[in-house]
């Protein structure tokens, strides 16, 4: 049974159960039926001998008696008309004229019943023939002018009921098989039909794997039905459309993070290479090493936030979400950050005090870092900016604006892909920059069930919004 398919197991299952269904039905028919039946037989007879019994009448020899298909018998000076009407024997059942003696006047019996018996049955009862066999059997004593002591008597056998059962049991036997074979055939269409989606769920499946062209797709007619099936096979292909989206993104940020290692650590290899052929003096020495140190810091700090970008995303070190005061993790930053300001840089601030969130300090608090330096490092020395946080409803939002270089429309959704810039030739910092801190921005917010906004106009400057859903207590 295991290693049938699962269309075969469908089809034996329900054409088993139809068919026990069938049989069971037609048994307790069978049963009620013989009962029914016999009922049936039973007011038959006595509706039967009732009927006759209207169809006997007595006249005097001087009287009219009717037509000439009647029937005439002598009896007590007068004449008995049976109407032609009178059926001596309909469907199985005999009804005869009995006089007060039990001897025969008119119609016929199977079989003689005895003195005994006679007149006994004026409720219908059962007896048998002198072979054995029952006979329902019910008399009716006639009532009217000159009628005392003669008496219908009405008989059927019992087998009548039987030979109905039989012929629908023989019957059966015929439709019983002929719908088995009705219920298998339909089943087979309808699985058939049913799991055909499957197959080709399958089919795609291993040609993906075979090939490892994520950009195939489950060639279903979508639109055609809404079944679970084709249901799953949506599910499916937007599954790849995510894997093949994500596996992208993977690739360009391997190609992205190779080019951004390749320029410090080329530099790193052509400065050790001239202090060994060619540097001759001290301060030959000392230029080569600044040049070498400057690159591997620029390359170990690549590394660092790679590194982050990993952990981020590996299961065995989840973010530790807790109740956590956003408003004192944003005092705290800018309080910090105002002490290094130089020059003409401002730091504006409106922070409303008792906003709470389920967070992880460390990473909400790198979160608000990087947008606070990414506004001044996209505006200059005389950057101007204003951080504002704001309780609205039952969600926190941070705001973070600069007046910095702006963000053109066709790019402002790109500037949360890994390793993107808008204009690092435009800012003081563009060498210390990789382009990795609005993604970094944008997947913690997420991991923490909020989001990220941004409004921006290009050569007046930006403004981000951190929402995020506010700590339900209890």
């Amino acid at each position: 049974m295991k290693k049938l398919s699962i269309k075969t197991k469908i089809m034996l299952w329900f054409t088993a159960a139809l068919l026990v269904l069938v049989v069971g039905v037609c048994l307790i028919n069978f049963s009620v039926s013989r009962q029914v039946l016999d009922q049936s037989i039973q007011e038959r007879l006595v509706s039967t001998v009732n009927t006759n019994a209207q169809e006997i009448e007595f006249y005097n020899s001087s009287e009219e008696t009717g037509e000439a298909q009647d029937y005439f018998i002598s009896y007590k000076g007068g004449i008995l008309k049976i109407d032609n009407d009178f059926c001596a024997y309909l469907e199985g059942i005999s009804t005869a004229l009995i006089d007060s003696e039990n001897n025969l006047i008119y119609g016929s019996m199977p079989f003689i019943i005895s003195s005994d018996e006679a007149f006994s049955f004026t409720a219908v009862g059962t007896t048998k023939n002198e072979n054995g066999e029952k006979y329902y059997i019910y008399e009716r004593k006639l009532s009217g002018e000159s009628l005392d002591g003669l008496w219908l008597r009405g008989v059927v056998s019992a087998s009548e009921s039987t030979h109905i059962l039989y012929n629908m049991v023989r019957l059966s036997m015929w439709l019983i098989p002929m719908l088995a074979i009705l219920i298998l055939l339909g089943g087979y269409v309808i699985t058939r039909r049913a799991l055909l989606p499957i197959e080709k769920i399958q089919q795609a499946a291993s040609d993906i794997a075979a090939s490892g062209d994520l950009s195939k797709r489950i060639d279903l007619d979508i639109e055609g039905g809404k079944d679970e099936i084709r249901q799953l096979a949506q599910t499916i292909n937007g599954m790849f459309d995510k894997l093949e989206a994500s596996f992208d993104a993977e690739r360009q940020f391997t190609s992205d993070a190779s080019h951004e290692l390749r320029t410090p650590i080329a530099v790193i290899k052509a400065h050790c290479e001239y202090a060994r052929e060619f540097a001759q003096t001290p301060e030959e020495f000392r230029e080569s090493l600044e040049v070498i140190e400057r690159h591997t810091d620029r390359a170990t700090e690549l590394i660092s936030q790679l590194l982050f970008f990993a952990r981020l995303h590996n299961s065995n070190h989840q973010a530790v979400l807790v109740r956590t005061s956003l408003s004192e993790i944003v005092s705290s930053i800018v309080d910090d950050l105002t002490i290094l300001l130089e020059g003409d840089e401002k730091l504006d601030a409106d922070i409303e005090e008792g906003i709470f969130v389920t967070a992880d300090k460390s990473l909400i608090s790198r979160l608000v870092n990087n947008l606070i330096d990414n506004a001044f490092k996209y505006s200059g020395s005389k950057a101007h900016v204003r951080i504002v946080l704001r309780r609205e409803e039952q969600e926190a939002k941070l705001t973070v604006t600069d007046n910095g270089i702006g963000i053109s429309p066709e790019n402002i959704q790109k500037i949360w892909s890994r390793f993107y810039q808008e204009d690092p030739s435009r800012t003081e910092t563009a060498e210390n920059s990789f382009g990795l801190g609005l993604s970094m921005v944008q997947e913690i917010a997420h991991l923490h069930g909020g989001r990220m906004d941004v409004k921006s106009v290009q050569g007046e400057g930006s403004s981000f919004t951190l929402t995020l859903p506010l700590h339900e207590e209890g």
